[in-house]
This record gives C-alpha cells, structure tokens and sequence, in this order.
C-alpha cells in the first residue's frame, strides 16, 4: 500500500515538474516581470532551460531601464560562475521626465561571501554618439575583482560602500569610437591612466596626463603640449564637477610659418617682432561645473620669450553658463605687453552681465618705422563701456587721450599734441563720435601755424535705412606765417551731411575776412560755392601792410561768389569792389569800384573785360574821373583803354599787363592846363597861361621803367608873366649885360613849347625844352632852349615844370652870361 502511494505521489510531483518546466516561460512572465517593475527594469523576452548538469541555460534574455536596452544570449549559470557569451547594450537618450528623482544615496551593498563569479566574453555597447560599436570583455578572476579589456582597459573593485579601480585611455581609442562633425580630435593626441573611485554620490578620477594637440591654420602650425596630474571630482546630487589643473604644465608653440598669415605691407616687419612664439598658459586653481554653470577662478597666459617680448595676461573670476555663453559670460581680465618698440601696453576690462568695460594706457618711445610718420613720446590712455554685446547692438562710450611731443609726417612737423576722442551708442542705435584736438604748433617748409584748436564731431543713426551722419567741425588757428603772408586769428567752423556723398559747409573768418564755402563731393563730382558776403575792405588791411607798409585802405565794400567743381579744376566767379578808398605814403585814391566776372578752367584764369573807375587819385598832382578796362586771358592780366582827368585836361593810356617784364605802355594827353601843370604860390609872381599835349611811351624792363622819346607840345598859344620875382630880379641884377633879353621872359605869348621827355630807370629825368614866342610890349621874337636833368620819384612830378624853368634861367645866365 505505502508503495503504491510513493508511485502515485511520485508521479504527481513528476507532472507537476513537467507541467513547471513545460510553462516556465509564462510561469516567469507572471512571477518575475512583475517584481522587476517595481525596480524600473521591464523584461521582455526570457527563454532558459536546464542542462543535463543541472546549469541553467538562458538562451536570450531581454530587459530595458530608462529607454537603455540590454540583450543577453548563451549565459550559463550555477552556483559558481555564470558565463555570458554576448552581450549588447543599447545606450538612448534618457527620456524627459517632470518628476524631481530622489537623491543619490551612498552605497551599502550587502556583498555575500560566496556567489558566482561573472565573465562577458563579447560586450557590445552602441551609442548615438559612437562612430562604432564598443567591444568589451569582463573577467572577475576575484570575488569582487572585474578586469575589462577590449577598446577600453579598466579594473575595478567592488566594495560595499564603493567602487574603484584604474582605467586608461587614449587619443587611439577616442578617435575610432567617438563621432565628432568636425576635425576637432584629428589632431590630438594623449594617453592618460586614471585612478578612479566611486561612492555612489561622488566619482572621482585622479592620474597623469599626457596631452598633444596640433592646428593648422593655412600654413601655420600651432601645437599645444600639456603634462602632469590631472583630478576631477563629480557629486551626482549637486551636478557639480570639480577639476584641478593646477599640476599641469601647458606650453603652446607657434611656427615661424604662421608669419604668412600677416598680410604684406610695410608693417609686416614691426608686427613679426611683437609676435612671441612660445607661450606658457595655466589654470593655477580648480574649475567646476553646477548645473552648466562653467567657473573658472584664475588663468594665465604668457609669453616665453628671451628676445625682450615680454606678454602677460591674466583672465581672473571666469564664469560661463554653457547653455548660454554670450549672455552669461562674466571675467575679468588684465594684459600687459612690452617690447623692444613698446614701451608698456597695459588692458584692464571687465565683462559682466554683456558689459563690457575697461581701460587702457599705451606708451611708446617713437612710433613704428612702418607709419609715415616720425613721433617721440607717444602715449595713449582711455576707458571704455559697452553693453548688449549679445544683440549685435553694442551700447556704450569710449573716451581716449592721446599726446605726443613732436611729430614729422609728409614734410610737416607738429609740436606738442593732444587730442581727445569720444565716441558713444544710445540704445536708439544713435552714434557719436567727437575728436577735440589741439596743437601748440605745425610747421611745413617755410609755412608755420601756432596755437591751433579743432573740434570734430560726428553724429548717425546706425539703424535700418540709409546711414546720413551731420558733421560739425570748428577750427581755430592763431597765427599763419608764410614767406609771403602772416595770417593772424583763422576760425573755421564747418557742418556737413555724409550719405552716399558728403555735402558741407565751411563759415571761415581770416584776419577778419568773412569768406562761406560750400561742396558736395561724390564719386563722381565735386561741386563746390564760396561766397563772399558783402564787408568792409578795411579788414584787408593786415594783409595789405604785409605787401606795402606805406599802404592802407580807408573805405570800400566787397563781395563775391564763385562756384564750379575740383575734379573738374571748373569754376566762375564774381567780385565787385564799391567806393574804395586808398592811401599810399602821401598818395591817395578815392572811390574805385569795379565788378569782375570771369572763369577758371584747367589752371587758366580768365576775366571778361569789365569796366573800373576811380573818382580821384592824388599823387602830387589831381588825377580825376579814372575809368579804364581790366581783363585776364590764359593768366594774363591787363588793363586797356585807360583814361581820366589831370591839370584841366584828359589823358588816356593803351594798355598795361600786369607781371609782364617786357612791355610798352603808351600815355597821351590833351588839353593840359598850363597854369595848373606850373602852379607856383601866390607869391611866386611867375604865371603860365595855356594848353598843352603830349606822348610818353613807358618801357617796362626787368631793371624798372623808362620813357624814351616823350614829348610834351603846345595846343594854342600861351602866355608867361614873371613879376617880382626875387630869384629872377637877382640874375637880371648880378648880369647887366643880359637885362635886354631877360626882360623880354616878363611878358611873354608863347607861340610854341617843346619838350623832349626822357626818363631812365634809377629815375634821372632829362627834358629838352624849346620855348618859342613874342614880346608885345617891346615887339620882339623869343627863342628860349634849356636842358634839365634831375632825379624823380614820379613822372608827374617831373611835369611840374614851374620850378625847373625858373631854376634853368638862373643858372644858365648866372654861369654862361647868355
């Protein structure tokens, strides 16, 4: 009975064996899934059975965990060892999730003594960010003990409250796993053994680095070198990443080929030799990283140079947020640069919330040979703030002096300069820009100006449109000496337009002139005007004595326009001069006006004949009612048909060129008044009565004037009266002899007078004079011939003849008795 009942319950637990293994798959399905869930692991596919040994053979096995999935085929297990013949994993985006994921804990494993050992003979991890899959192996020859080769080399070990080991690698490894879109690791190289250590919060990483890194730009070869320790620490609860830099040593060399970079020019020499080729740069202190926030205390870069070039510069309380950098950006940095050509280049600016700001001093003995200028002691200080970096819409002020003390450029030599600029961006996109500049003095050849101020200024809207900037310039200059002219208080003050042509105008005032000029220049014209308001030609008098001492204007007007255009070396103009007054030592000329009209083309000046008149000259004798005409041709200018009013009668005189050496200029007279051409006093008791005429060719040379072959006649008969004169009475007295032929000169109708004129250029006058008439009261013919010689200032002058007559009488018959 007992026997039959083992058989029989034998039996049922052998079915119930069967029927367990038979729907072990759902029996798991039901049993294990479930619990796996809990723990966020979802199996998805399970096939195992039971060898002939008693191993359990898991033929496929599928789990996934946050979207990463995990395959395993051929694991055999028992309480030993369980082998997996392949694994692959699937590395995904780990899915977006609202909810806040509880702390990291630290780690507590309950380690047992005795389990199976683990061995993966084929690991395959795929990755979006993988070129190709990664293959891996991992061996426990030790409880506890893992050892993983392949494309990466770690052991670790397994504690219970952390995990630690050595992993190294190397830029071979990096280069065929990891895909990158651009070159970035073609030119790095490196190999690093890390210890790293993990306590379930915080890993850390801690070994030596050896790191190369070579760029190429064009035929510039940049390579950077780094060596040393290397630490980096991350808490999975703050985010924060921790690394120590401090122990490595990072050298940057630049090739002598990267000089091809520099454009060719005359500069290319100067900036060579401030080009250092080595540099040194560090982070002396750790960088960390929270929450994409980027923060790196202090980093230094200089030069390693023995050649005088000395480079520092120093980044200091760096910070990034690396999910925006430009909005985030905040540093501090200082630069410092010097140079056997660079005294001291010192930058200090500060970047903070897209701020920008900062100053700047700049020092050099002389300026680079390269600029076409020569210049000693140059220096250069200024600050600046600039705002909204971010918008490509900067917003801020720069204010810059600068000085030096002597200066040569294209033959000029300035003086003891300073300048200031100040340029500033509203929000409106409103731009100014304002350059007050002031020179002690600025010399060229023989030109020197002194005391010279200038302000510019320009002001634009930079916004969407066409760009108009208002220009505004004033300038004042004390004084402006010249071989020719000095020039005494300029004052230039100038506004303008800048579109896609520049259209200004200039107020100018010169030694008191008031001149207007205004252009418009564009690509393919140069317009310009000036004109000349209606002033006082007294203000022309400091140019005027700079010309001729003796001279000075006492009254006038005078006005003018003229327009046409630079490029074209065009222009026409207009000057009218009213009632003009002059003096010239003892010389006077009264009310002149004239109004020209003419025309400049390709350097040829030209004047339209134009009519002048002169109401009075005074130059020993009256000249009146002074008209002529004046006209330039090619340059040349003459004045022609020249005629007015002397001594009762008129004359009139062909024409005269202006700054012609060699010429002939031909006066003629008429109806000259012989009682006002030998005016004597009223107690001369000599009186000639008459009408005379006559010619006088005037000989232009480079050694002065002459006249040759002159005459001066007689129109009509005259008349001569000597009465109680004292030198005439005084000859007749001392020669008794000549009584009978000097009484006949008392009263005397003059038939003819005849005068040679000759006058040479060191001013020797000589007249031949041949007096013919007759006597009434004795009713006897007079034949009267003297020479006179004497040196004159004026041929005017030498037409006063009253003296001269009176003179030659005494002398001829007080010498020769005839």
């Amino acid at each position: 009975m007992l026997k039959r009942v083992g058989l029989i319950m034998g039996a049922v637990l052998l079915s119930i064996v069967l029927l367990g293994y038979v729907f072990r798959l759902p029996l798991l399905q039901w049993a294990v899934a479930p619990q796996l869930e809990k723990a966020g692991v979802t199996l998805s596919c399970l096939d195992f059975s039971l060898t002939s040994k008693l191993n359990v053979y898991i033929q496929k096995a599928c789990l996934s965990y946050k979207n990463q999935e995990l395959v395993v085929k051929g694991v055999t297990a028992n309480t030993r060892h369980v082998e997996i013949k392949h694994a692959a994993l699937n590395v995904n985006p780990l899915p977006q999730s609202n909810k806040v994921s509880s702390p990291a804990k630290n780690l507590d494993l309950a380690l047992p003594e005795k389990r199976p050992t683990i061995t993966v003979e084929h690991l395959t991890i795929h990755g979006a960010f993988l070129k190709r899959p990664l293959m891996l192996n991992i061996t426990e020859p030790t409880l506890n003990q893992f050892v993983v080769n392949g494309d990466l080399n770690i052991s670790a070990t397994l504690y219970s409250n952390k995990v630690q080991g050595q992993l190294k690698v190397n830029d071979g490894s990096l280069k065929q796993l990891l895909k990158t879109d651009n070159e970035l690791l073609n030119g790095l190289s490196f190999n690093t053994a890390q210890a790293f250590s993990f306590n379930g919060v915080e890993a850390s990483l801690t070994g030596d680095l050896q790191a190369q890194y070579d760029y190429k730009i064009q035929s510039c070869d940049i390579t950077n070198s780094s060596k040393g320790v290397l630490s980096a620490t991350y808490n999975l609860n703050s985010q924060n990443l921790d690394i120590d830099p401090s122990q490595l040593k990072n050298n940057v060399t630049i090739s002598n080929n990267c000089q091809s970079l520099i454009p060719e020019g005359d500069y290319k020499a100067f900036a060579v030799k401030q080009l250092p080729l080595n540099w040194h740069w560090a982070l002396p202190r750790p960088i960390s990283l929270v929450d994409n926030n980027l923060t790196l205390p202090l980093i230094t870069l200089k030069s390693n140079e023995q050649t005088g070039q000395e480079v520092d510069i120093t980044f200091t309380d760096t910070f990034i947020n690396i999910a925006t950098p430009l909005q985030s950006a905040r540093t501090q940095l200082k630069a410092q640069l010097h140079t056997d050509d660079i005294n001291a280049v010192v930058l200090n600016t500060q970047l903070e919330n897209a701020q920008l700001s900062g100053n700047y001093d700049i020092a050099l003995t002389a300026l680079p040979e390269f600029l076409p200028a020569d210049a000693n002691n140059v220096k250069a200080h200024g600050d600046f703030t600039l705002t909204q970096l971010v918008d490509s819409k900067p917003v801020g002020k720069v204010s810059t002096t600068f000085s030096f003390d002597k200066a040569v450029a294209y033959g000029t030599t300035i003086n003891t300069y300073t300048g200031k600029l100040v340029a500033s961006m509203s929000e409106k996109l409103d731009a100014s820009v304002v350059l007050k500049s002031e020179f002690k003095g600025a010399q060229y050849e023989e030109y020197k100006l002194t005391g010279i101020n200038n302000t510019l200024s320009a002001r634009a809207n930079l916004g969407v449109g066409e760009l108009f900037a208002h220009l505004n310039a004033n300038t004042q200059i004390n004084t402006l000496t010249s071989p020719n002219v000095d020039l005494n208080t300029i004052n230039v003050t100038s506004t303008g337009l800048q579109s896609r042509a520049l259209k200004a105008s200039h107020h100018v005032f010169v030694n008191g002139v008031e001149l207007v000029a205004n252009h418009h220049v564009s690509k393919v014209a140069h317009p310009f005007e000036v004109i000349i308001p209606q002033q006082s030609l007294l203000s022309l008098n400091s140019l005027v004595s700079q010309f001729e001492p003796l001279a000075q204007l006492t009254q006038g007007e005078f006005n003018g326009r003229i327009s046409g255009d630079v490029n074209l070396q065009k222009a026409n103009f207009n000057l009218t001069i009213d009632d003009t007054s002059a003096l010239y030592n003892d010389y006077l000329a009264n009310q002149f006006s004239t109004q020209l009209s003419g025309q400049y083309d390709s350097g040829q000046l030209n004047v339209e004949p134009t009519t002048f008149n002169l109401n009075e000259l005074r130059a020993g004798a009256v000249v009146n009612n002074i008209n002529g005409k004046i006209k330039v041709v090619n340059n040349s200018a003459q004045a022609f048909d020249i005629s007015g009013n002397v001594f009762g009668g008129v004359f009139e005189l062909d024409k005269y060129t202006l700054l012609k050496q060699q010429q002939t200029a031909n006066v003629t007279f008429k109806d000259i008044d012989a009682s006002k051409l030998i005016t004597l006093d009223d107690k001369s008791g000599i009186t000639l009565t008459g009408r005379l005429k006559g010619w006088l060719p005037l000989h232009f040379s480079d050694s002065g004037v002459e006249v040759t072959n002159g005459s001066l006649l007689n129109q009509g008969e005259g008349k001569l009266i000597i009465s109680n004169n004292v030198a005439f009475d005084s000859v007749m007295q001392q020669q008794q002899e000549l009584q009978p032929v000097l009484s006949l000169l008392k009263n005397l109708d003059i038939q003819k007078l005849n005068s040679t004129v000759a006058l040479k250029s060191d001013g020797w006058l000589n007249l031949g004079v041949n007096l013919q008439g007759f006597n009434e009261p004795e009713q006897q013919q007079v034949n009267f011939n003297y020479n006179h010689e004497e040196n004159v200032f004026t041929l005017l002058r030498a037409l006063r003849l009253s003296d001269e007559i009176t003179q030659k009488v005494e002398q001829q018959y007080s010498q020769k008795g005839n």
